[in-house]
C-alpha cells in the first residue's frame, strides 16, 4: 500500500539499504518475519502476529438456504474490518478501495480455491446448509496485512468446530458438545499467500515487505499456493511489468515458505486440542420446519421450537432464524426473516411425542 506522504530522507535510506541487499529490520531479502499464532477459548477465534502486524479472526456459523444452482453446498464469506487502525495519509475512498482489494484477494484465495469441502456443510439438500463467516479485525499494521490475514483465516477455519445436526422429518436438532462432540471442518488444502515487493523498476525483489517498504515499492506480486504446488491465485499491483523468470523465482521461494507454514498451522491446532478440553455448552434446541399454521396456544418451556409457515424461493441470503438458540455460542443469530415465528412447546407435549415415537419403533 502506498501512502501519499514520504520524506526524501526516508526514501533514500530505504532504497540504499535495498540496493545493498539489506533491510531496516536486519532481515535478508528472502527472509520473512516470525509468525505467532495464539488461539482463544472459543473454537475459530485466533490471533496472528506477523512481526508487529496483528490480526484477529473469528469464525461463526448459521443455517441458511443454499443456492438453487448448488443445492447441496454450503458457503463461506470473509469480511475485513480495518477501522481499528489509522491510515492517516489515505483518503476515505482510498481506504475503502484498499479494504475491498484485500477482501477480494482473500475471497479468491480461500473461497474460490475450494479449500473447504462445501458439500460437508450440507444439512438437508436443497433446504438447509451451514454458512461459515470469517470476521477479520486488523489491530496493528506494520506491513503485509494480506499474508497475516490469510494465515489467520486458515487457522480460524482449521480450529473451528461445527455442532452436530440430525434431521428427522421436519425436525432439525442441533446438538451441544456435551451431547455430541462438535466436528471440525473438512479442510482439503491450505492456500497460503506470500507477498513480494519490487523496487527500482523491478530490479530488486523483497519478500514480506514492512510498512516502510510498502510505501516505496513500485509494485507487488501476491502468490497463493498450497503444499501440492497448485496455484490458487496470483495478483499483481502497481505500474510494473515482470518477466517470466521473475515470477518463476518468486514461485519457488513462495513454495518453501508455504511448506513451513502448512506444517506450522497443522501442528499448533493439533497441540491446542491435545492440551485443551472442548467448550461445554448447555442443552441444545430444536428447529422445526412445518407447513401448518402457527400454534400460539402452547405453554412456555425450556425447549424452544421454530415453526416456519412458508419458505418462498427467496434470494441466497434467506436464512432460518435461530433467535431462540442462545446456547450455541458460535451460532450467529438473526431476526430479519419475517416469515419465521417463534413459539415454545410444552414439556408434556414433547414427552408424549417422544413416547409415540418409541412405540412406533
Amino acid at each position: 500500500m502506498k501512502e501519499f506522504i514520504c520524506s526524501t530522507i526516508e526514501r533514500n535510506v530505504v532504497l540504499k539499504c535495498i540496493r545493498d541487499h539489506k533491510r531496516l529490520d536486519c532481515r535478508t531479502i528472502d527472509e520473512t518475519r516470525s509468525v505467532n499464532i495464539d488461539f482463544r477459548s472459543h473454537p475459530g477465534c485466533v490471533s496472528v502476529r506477523l512481526g508487529q502486524t496483528c490480526v484477529i479472526a473469528q469464525a461463526s456459523c448459521r443455517i441458511t438456504k443454499p443456492k438453487e444452482s448448488r443445492a447441496s453446498e454450503g458457503n463461506i464469506r470473509i469480511h475485513i474490518d480495518m477501522s481499528k487502525i489509522p491510515l492517516m495519509n489515505l483518503e476515505n475512498w482510498k481506504h475503502q478501495e484498499f479494504v475491498q482489494e484485500l477482501n477480494g484477494i482473500l475471497e479468491q484465495n480461500i473461497r474460490h480455491s475450494n479449500c473447504v469441502d462445501l458439500e460437508s456443510l450440507c444439512i438437508n439438500s436443497g433446504e438447509l446448509v451451514w454458512a461459515i463467516k470469517i470476521d477479520i479485525t486488523v489491530l496493528n499494521n506494520c506491513g503485509n496485512i494480506l499474508d497475516c490475514a490469510n494465515i489467520a483465516t486458515l487457522c480460524s477455519l482449521y480450529h473451528f468446530r461445527l455442532p452436530e445436526v440430525t434431521v428427522h422429518g421436519s425436525d432439525i436438532r442441533v446438538y451441544s458438545s456435551m451431547e455430541r462432540r462438535a466436528r471440525p471442518l473438512r479442510i482439503l488444502h491450505f492456500p497460503i499467500n506470500v507477498l513480494f515487493a519490487f523496487f527500482v523498476d523491478g530490479r530488486y525483489t523483497l519478500i514480506d515487505p514492512s510498512s516502510d517498504e510498502e510505501r516505496l515499492m513500485d509494485g507487488f506480486l501476491s502468490i497463493s499456493m498450497n503444499q501440492h504446488k497448485e496455484i490458487c491465485g496470483i495478483h499483481m499491483g502497481g505500474k510494473l511489468g515482470l518477466k517470466k523468470e521473475q515470477v518463476d523465482l518468486c514461485k519457488k521461494l513462495a513454495f518453501k515458505k508455504i511448506l513451513e507454514l502448512t506444517d506450522r498451522i497443522r501442528q499448533v491446532v493439533t497441540d491446542y486440542y491435545k492440551n485443551n478440553e472442548p467448550t461445554i455448552h448447555t442443552q441444545p434446541s430444536i428447529v422445526r420446519i412445518e407447513d401448518g399454521e402457527d400454534s400460539s396456544g402452547e405453554s412456555e418451556s425450556e425447549d424452544s421450537v421454530l415453526i416456519k409457515t412458508d419458505m418462498s424461493p427467496s434470494p441466497m441470503e434467506t436464512n432460518v432464524s435461530l433467535l431462540l438458540m442462545p446456547s450455541l455460542d458460535r451460532l450467529s443469530l438473526s431476526e430479519d426473516n419475517p416469515t419465521i415465528t417463534a413459539t415454545v412447546v410444552d414439556k408434556s407435549t414433547s414427552k408424549l411425542e417422544n413416547d409415540d415415537e418409541q412405540d412406533n419403533e
